[in-house]
C-alpha cells in the first residue's frame, strides 16, 4: 500500500508528507479499524412526516436519531432501529420551535441535551424534544459544536477579514464570553487586511478527543479546537501552489466562491474525521476525490482513489453529505461518516444507493439490497476497535 513516514520523533508534532502518499494511491485499512457493523434503515409509515428528501444534518444516540431533512427545516426522531417517533422539533415561531437557518446539530446523552446550532444562537432541548433555552450571541457562525461543560468551539463565517472584527477560530461559553480565540492565519502573499476565512475550511467534530478538528486551505496544520485550548493536531504537507494560499486566505475575492478548491494539481481537504488509531481527510485533487490516512504512532500515510458515479453535482443531488463517497477498504463498499462516541456513522439516501450500483464496481452489503427508490434514508453504524 501506498505511504510515506512523517519523520517524526517523540514528543514531537506530527508532519506527514500528504502529497506523497497522495500521488501513490492503492487502498486505507479502515478494515482493520472496524469490529461490527450494524444497518438502520429509517422507516417510512402512513404519516407524512415520517417521509424524508435527504438529511442536511443528523445525531445518533443509543436510543434515538435526529435528522434535519434538506428540503422542510425541522428535527425529525427515529428510534434506534430505525422506527419513525415524531416530528420532534418543527420550524416555525411558536414556543420552543426554531426559526433560524440550521447550521448543525449535536446530542448530548449524558446531561440530556440536543443542541440546535443556528447563525447565532443556539438552541437547546432535552433529548425528548423540551426545549430548555436559547443561546444568543453577537458572533455569526458556520460551524460549531459542544466540547466540554459550558464551551462551544466555533468557527466563524467566511468571508470576513480577520481585521475587521471576524475571530476565526474561537471558543465561548454559554454567556458567549471568550475563552480563547485565534485569527492569525497569516501568508506573505495576502496582505493582513484582506485576510480572512474563504469557503476552503474543513471542520469536523471528535467524539474521541471532545474537541473539533479544523483546518483551512491557506494552512497545512491541521488544529484541534478544544475546551480551553487551540492547538496543532498534525501537519499535512501538501506542497500547494500559491495560487491555492491566496484564494483560500483572501476574504476580499468573492469570485473565489466560483473556483473549483483543489485544481491545478492543488489539494482541498473538505472534510475529515479521527478513530483512536487515525486521522481520515477526504480530499479534492487532480480532478478527482481522494481519501487519506493518517496513523497517529507511526505517520503512515495511506491513499486511496474514490469512485464516484457523476460529478461532484451529481453526488450533491443524491446526498449533501456525500456518504459514499469514501474508502473501499471494507467489504468492497465505499465508506465514509462522522464518529458518534465509539462508532463511525455512515449516512447514504436510495438515490445515492441506486448511482452506485448502476454506474461503479461495488458490493453491496445483502441488508442494502432491498432498498428501493422510495425507501428512506440509511444508516449504517460501524463499531470501532479500540487504538
Amino acid at each position: 500500500m501506498a505511504s510515506c513516514g512523517s519523520e517524526q520523533t517523540p514528543q514531537e508534532l506530527l508532519s506527514v508528507d500528504l502529497r506523497s502518499g497522495m500521488d501513490h494511491p492503492s487502498m486505507l485499512a479502515l478494515q482493520d479499524e472496524i469490529e461490527s457493523v450494524e444497518y438502520i434503515p429509517l422507516e417510512t409509515t402512513a404519516d407524512p412526516a415520517s417521509l424524508l428528501d435527504g438529511v442536511s444534518e443528523y445525531a445518533v444516540t443509543s436510543n434515538y436519531i435526529y435528522v434535519s431533512p434538506v428540503k422542510e427545516q425541522r428535527i425529525v426522531q427515529f428510534d434506534r432501529k430505525g422506527q419513525f417517533v415524531k416530528t420532534l422539533i418543527p420550524f416555525g415561531q411558536g414556543p420552543g420551535e426554531f426559526s433560524d437557518f440550521l447550521m448543525g446539530m449535536q446530542a448530548d446523552e449524558k446531561n440530556n441535551r440536543l443542541y440546535l446550532f443556528c447563525s447565532n444562537k443556539i438552541m437547546v432541548y432535552t433529548l425528548d424534544g423540551e426545549f430548555i433555552q436559547s443561546l444568543n450571541h453577537d458572533y455569526t457562525i458556520v460551524y460549531q459544536r459542544m466540547v466540554g461543560q459550558d464551551r462551544f468551539a466555533s468557527v466563524a463565517f467566511p468571508y470576513v477579514p480577520f481585521e475587521s472584527g471576524s475571530y476565526g477560530l474561537g471558543v465561548f461559553s454559554e454567556k458567549a464570553d471568550t475563552i480563547v480565540m485565534k485569527n492569525d492565519f497569516s501568508s506573505p502573499l495576502v496582505p493582513r487586511e484582506k485576510a480572512g476565512f474563504t469557503i476552503a475550511l474543513a471542520m469536523a467534530y471528535s467524539d474521541v478527543e471532545e474537541s473539533v478538528l479544523f483546518k483551512s486551505g491557506c494552512n497545512d496544520t491541521v488544529f484541534r479546537v478544544a475546551a480551553d485550548d487551540i492547538l496543532p493536531a498534525c501537519v499535512l504537507r501538501t506542497g500547494n501552489s500559491d495560487k491555492e494560499v491566496i484564494r483560500s486566505l483572501d476574504a476580499t475575492d468573492f469570485t473565489s466562491l466560483k473556483k473549483k478548491f483543489g485544481e491545478d494539481h492543488d489539494i482541498f481537504v473538505f472534510d475529515m474525521f479521527e478513530t483512536p488509531s487515525n486521522y481520515y481527510f477526504r480530499c479534492k485533487y487532480n480532478a478527482g476525490h481522494y481519501v487519506a490516512s493518517v496513523h497517529k504512532k507511526t505517520g503512515q500515510v495511506l491513499a486511496e482513489k474514490c469512485v464516484q458515479p457523476g460529478d461532484i453535482r451529481a453526488l450533491g443531488d443524491a446526498n449533501l453529505l456525500y456518504g459514499m463517497l469514501g474508502t473501499k477498504s471494507y467489504q468492497d463498499f465505499p465508506v465514509w461518516g462522522r464518529t458518534q462516541g465509539d462508532c463511525l456513522v455512515q449516512l447514504l439516501t436510495a438515490y445515492e444507493l441506486h448511482l452506485y450500483k448502476e454506474k461503479c464496481n461495488i458490493t453491496v452489503p445483502s441488508e442494502l439490497k432491498e432498498v428501493n427508490d422510495d425507501s428512506n434514508p440509511v444508516f449504517i453504524v460501524y463499531k470501532l476497535r479500540k487504538a
